[in-house]
């Protein structure tokens, strides 16, 4: 019970700053008036890390992989 409890806080917190993560790069980019601007250069050097999507996909497959190691060796 203690641990589902601790899995469903940790899922709120990820999709928590997920959001506003995501929200604040809207913001950025709504304030650029040019929509065709140049990419910024650490954008263009980790343009995966950047991105709000790969980073909650990565973040929520670690945390797949920590509950599957951890139930199996917990039950089997």
């Amino acid at each position: 019970m203690d641990f589902l409890m601790i899995s469903l806080l940790i899922v709120a917190a990820i999709l928590v700053f997920s959001l506003i993560y995501t929200w604040q790069l809207a913001r950025r980019q709504k304030a650029v008036d040019v929509i065709d601007s140049a990419i910024p250069k650490a954008v263009q050097a980790h343009s995966y890390l950047s991105n709000p999507i790969f980073l909650s996909y990565g973040i929520f497959f670690a945390l797949l992989l920590l509950i599957i190691v951890f139930v199996s060796i917990y039950f089997f």
